[in-house]
């Protein structure tokens, strides 16, 4: 978990502040939430309470104004309405300090309550933290900077008042949930239970008593089975309780119209096979239609209620987990709705595992897919035009939607728009540039991609192109990878894709950059999507292929969310080039760098 401040270091921050202003900076970041930047951004027009009412107040936090939108002088011009980030609750001794600094000070409503630089602020918050460490044993270390606050922010609400994360992102202009992730602690077994068995009406209490007792050992077996096979552990811990009297994991054989057994717990691999649960059964749902499926008995689960669940993360499915019922018991939604949390956990773990082994291994186990299928426009484009055109990379604009970035040689531009304008689910053609014997251009792809599903397959593509009406994409999987259910997946989502070659190969050099690899997390998402985006479509070079407005707009953001991203995204890449052990902290002329992101 990465740690805030606790109470007693934040309350001997605050109050070793030496000046009213010194104290909102801190509270405003360790206390609303707010970046560096936005704490010089509020002003008393942006405090008001909240419609709903009970006493709450909410600060509006405004957003990085359009550079280029901004008249000489550096302000926005008059007539342009303000630009709303977020709104985060604040608490109601701050508003109250807040009220009555603007009220001491004498400020406008549009007088920004600390009317100085960023670089003013994170000096204030550090000379604030230096006051502290001389004063008291239970002040924090010297260097703490707005990033820490915030990080303060978000475990006091994720960790210590256990509130909704969706609402703790939102109040704290975090991009995503997954970003949460390293301020929570694994919650335990117990933990989950309290968390997910929860049931409307007058049974409630008697629902999660249950459902804590039937699931927990589930969610038990997965926090302690690590990198070892989570799927043997999850299943042999759910058997430990009274509830279930067999579990199993069933994922899809070659084919994709039968299922293979996993692993198994309180039943045999033989017995199974006299029920022929590989060729049918609620699973084969569950993993086809990525939901749970119940059943109050079925031969093949012994005349028994039943449950399967997918184990599916980010798109990619590896198989369901089924359990059936030790007594007559139906299975009650309570309890289905744990298993598929359950589920989802599992295939998260599992997608984890291909990656952390694609990352280490010296060898992995290359694949080719090709596809000739007319739908594909890729392949059309380079049959029906004689050219080849290769993929230099996707970006992603939403869950369903990505940008593809290609190099097209010998065709220009406007062939290639014709061909475009006949593909169903391929539309916003961009011309990035033209050359004498083709063009580099980007389009826009919904419904998804062949490239896209295997990155969530735990999959680095190496190669993605097309000539002669055929698409070929290489990429390589962790070694011993069964990639048969990933190809059968493909085959049922892409029609005409088919896995042409397999083999084991050492890894590639290539395939490893100290200086991405020393960098990549400083990144979020949407930064290095910003990043990736501005790269291809041209906006670095001179003359430039593409504005800022434009890469924006093809990634379907504002100009100024655009500019934020890519900006941030610039800082940590050349932190990592000129910074030694990623330290963001002051250098010894005192220079404070890396507001928060």
């Amino acid at each position: 978990m990465v740690d805030g401040l606790d109470a007693d270091a934040y309350d001997a921050l605050v109050t070793a502040a030496e000046t009213y202003r010194a104290a909102l900076v801190v509270r405003l970041a360790g206390e609303a939430g707010l970046r560096t930047e936005e704490i010089t951004r509020v002003a008393p027009r942006h405090l008001h309470e909240a419609e709903s009412g009970a006493g709450a107040r909410l600060l509006a936090v405004p957003a990085a104004e359009d550079r280029e939108r901004e008249d000489g002088d550096g302000a926005p011009p008059a007539d342009i309405d303000e630009r709303i980030d977020r709104e985060t609750v604040v608490p109601a001794s701050l508003a109250a300090d807040l009220d009555r600094y603007a009220t001491s000070e004498g400020l406008g409503a549009d007088d920004p309550y600390v009317d100085v630089s960023p670089r003013r602020v994170q000096m204030i918050v550090r000379e604030t933290a230096a006051r502290a460490a001389n004063r008291t044993d239970a002040a924090p270390e010297e260097r703490v900077t707005p990033s820490a606050l915030r990080k303060t922010f978000a475990r006091r609400h994720l960790v210590d008042r256990d509130v909704d994360p969706r609402a703790v992102r939102d109040a704290g202009g975090w991009e995503s949930l997954g970003t949460l992730d390293p301020y929570l602690d694994p919650l335990d077994g117990e933990a989950l239970a309290a968390a997910l068995a929860v049931d409307a009406g007058a049974d409630a209490d008697a629902t999660v008593g249950r459902t804590g007792t039937t699931v927990l050992p589930g969610f038990e077996a997965l926090t302690e089975s690590g990198p070892s096979d989570p799927v043997a552990a999850v299943a042999a811990g759910l058997t430990e309780a009274d509830r279930w009297t067999e579990a199993w994991f069933a994922r899809r054989a070659v084919g994709g119209e039968r299922v293979e057994i996993a692993a198994t717990a309180g039943v045999d691999r033989a017995t199974l096979a006299e029920r022929d649960v590989s060729a049918r059964g609620p699973w084969q749902d569950a993993i086809a239609d990525e939901a749970p499926v119940s059943t109050d008995g079925r031969q093949e689960t012994g005349g028994r209620p039943a449950v399967a669940v997918p184990a599916a993360y980010e798109g990619a499915v590896h198989g369901a987990l089924c359990v059936v019922a030790a007594a007559a018991d139906p299975v009650d939604d309570a309890e289905t709705r744990s298993l598929a949390v359950l589920g989802r956990c599992l295939g998260r773990l599992i997608t984890a595992d291909r990656w952390r082994e694609l990352l280490h291994s010296d060898a992995v186990t290359e694949v080719e897919f090709r596809a000739t299928d007319d739908g594909a426009f890729l392949a059309r484009a380079s049959e029906r035009l004689d050219c080849r055109i290769e993929l230099a990379s996707t970006v992603d604009v939403d869950d369903e939607v990505s940008r593809a970035y290609l190099s097209v040689d010998g065709a220009g531009p406007q062939e290639f728009a014709t061909v475009v304008e006949e593909v169903r689910g391929v539309s916003d053609f961009r011309v990035i540039e033209t050359r004498e014997d083709g063009c580099s251009a980007s389009v826009r792809l919904a419904g998804g991609s062949l490239v896209r599903a295997l990155i969530d397959h735990g999959a680095t593509v190496r190669d993605a192109s097309a000539a002669d009406g055929r698409v070929r994409v290489v990429a390589d999987f962790p070694e011993g990878t069964n990639v048969r259910p990933v190809a059968d997946g493909l085959r049922d989502r892409f029609a005409g894709v088919r896995l042409a070659s397999k083999e084991s190969v050492a890894r590639s050099p290539r395939t490893e950059s100290a200086l991405r690899d020393g960098i990549a997390d400083r990144f979020t998402d949407r930064q290095w999507a910003a990043l990736s985006a501005a790269y291809h479509g041209g906006y670095f070079d001179w003359p430039r292929g593409s504005t800022a407005e434009e890469v924006a707009d093809a990634m379907d953001v504002s100009s100024p969310t655009f500019h934020n991203h890519l900006r941030k995204a610039q800082r940590a890449l050349l932190d990592g080039v000129f910074e030694e052990d990623g330290d963001r902290a002051s250098r010894e002329d005192g220079r404070i760098v890396g507001a928060d992101e």
